[in-house]
């Protein structure tokens, strides 16, 4: 493992960016794919088509796959602990449960979701204008979950064991390969939304392809071997054991955003098109604070492992100081170039679609922040091995406040602003909570020496 990055030695500050700007970059690139997708069908089918993405590709599929991506938490946890205490025979069952688990959910996934979308996107209420080629997305897109899935756990297995620069390679391949079937598709085909989800499904498949390819001749005595692949039940219950409450977490949610996305949709096309265009260049930001998070999982897990204390307490100051200024700083300048991004994916002449997302950005992206701060907070939960706090906390946070809020504070005044208030709110309520869990796991740890046995 001499080419990548071991957390538990060497230049603390200067192995955070190593570590985090590939990982970056790729969701990055990610994102700018997605945008991408939307801004073909902005421009060459109008704001209907992208609409019809926006009404599956939010809350709907995140509800569907976060719970199972949620799991790739457990597998983070309990790798970083084994990373760092270099214990190879169970990093190797762990690379093989994890996988299996992967395929088999994705599996049933891609079964129920396909016979359950009508029954989701009438729940929701997504417009009638773009409800079939909503539907055709989404069964299209769930296909790929089994794809979706293994790479999102292979990709995870990569970085605890410090590779984060081929995951940016295969993203910039298959994404480039996206782009270029999103054009030629699009051209070719009638129906603009199958021309683009054909596009993602292929880029998925290749993606996970070059994945496994990288998996199987890693060095450091950890390559992936397919044929000898064994499911560890004590493995898998490890992952059960950290990855539900991450899973109820992820869970949560999308399932307090329905409501959310229920209201939006009662606002017509242009406001499902211009939240989901702001979402998507909310997600641009948000590529900095899931790098900066995911390296706290792994660099303070792997030196918990290690035994490293003081490693551990400057792994999280530090990250913690990074992601809430760079974050903040980049969700101020994203609102401020604002409406140009979203007129870029919906067409400069959807004025309501872009005013509808400038809204969003005001309260989601320029206080973004807030939601830097959780993120490291809650990922320095997870690498000391209290999901569950976190879990409980997103229940009556994520769920239980925005459900209140939805049902009795939005009636008082039904407006959009109302609806994007929310957010902010939630996170500050979240902040408090998880401020109070982390001193008290902290103070245990760096005071007593107290931690969670894996």
């Amino acid at each position: 493992m001499a080419k990548n990055v071991d957390a538990t030695q060497g230049n603390l500050i200067k192995h955070i960016f190593v570590y985090t700007i590939p990982l970056i970059i790729s969701i990055v690139v990610q994102t700018l794919f997605v945008i991408a997708d939307r801004a073909v069908l902005g421009n060459m089918a109008g704001s209907a088509a992208v609409a019809a993405i926006g009404a599956t590709s939010g809350a709907v599929t995140s509800l569907i796959t976060n719970g199972a991506m949620g799991l790739a938490t457990g597998t983070t946890i309990i790798l970083a602990r084994f990373a760092g205490q270099k214990n190879q025979e169970k990093i190797r069952q762990t690379i093989d449960t994890s996988l299996l688990t992967a395929v088999g959910l994705g599996a049933v996934i891609a079964i129920f979701g396909y016979f359950f979308t009508p029954v989701i996107l009438t729940l929701t209420k997504c417009p009638s204008e773009c409800y079939n080629d909503a539907m055709m997305y989404m069964r299209i897109y769930l296909f790929s979950t089994p794809a979706i899935l293994v790479y999102n756990y292979g990709s995870a297995i990569l970085r605890v064991l410090g590779d984060t620069k081929r995951p940016l390679i295969y993203i910039l391949t298959a994404g480039v390969v996206n782009v270029v079937l999103n054009i030629v598709l699009c051209l070719i085909l009638s129906q603009k939304v199958l021309a683009v989800a054909i596009a993602t499904l292929v880029s998925h498949l290749l993606s996970v392809a070059m994945l496994l390819w990288r998996l199987c001749h890693f060095d450091g005595g950890y390559s992936l071997r397919l044929r000898s692949m064994r499911f560890k039940c004590d493995i898998f219950t490890k992952i059960l054991r950290f990855g539900i409450p991450s899973s109820i977490s992820k869970l949560v949610l999308p399932l307090g955003n329905l409501q959310i996305v229920t209201a939006i949709n009662t606002f017509g096309v242009d406001a499902v098109a211009g939240t989901a265009a702001a979402s998507s260049v909310n997600s641009m930001v948000l590529a900095v604070d899931s790098g900066f998070s995911s390296a706290a999982t792994t660099f303070m897990g792997q030196n918990i492992g290690a035994g490293k204390v003081e490693r551990v307490k400057k792994s999280f100051w530090y990250l913690l100081c990074i992601n809430v200024l760079i974050t903040g700083t980049l969700g101020a300048l994203a609102f401020l170039s604002g409406r140009f991004w979203i007129g870029l994916i919906v067409g400069s002449s959807s004025k309501n679609a872009i005013d509808f997302g400038m809204q969003r950005m005001f309260y989601v992206t320029l206080l973004i922040f807030i939601s830097a701060a959780n993120s490291i907070l809650t990922s320095a939960l997870q690498a000391f091995g209290y999901p569950l706090l976190i879990s409980v906390t997103n229940i009556f946070f994520n769920l239980g406040f925005r459900v209140m809020w939805m049902q009795f504070i939005y009636p008082q005044r039904a407006d959009f602003a109302t609806i994007m208030l929310c957010f902010p709110v939630s996170w500050l309520l979240n902040m408090l909570f998880y401020a109070i869990f982390f001193t008290v796991v902290y103070i245990r740890y760096t005071k007593k020496g107290i931690c969670k046995k894996i």
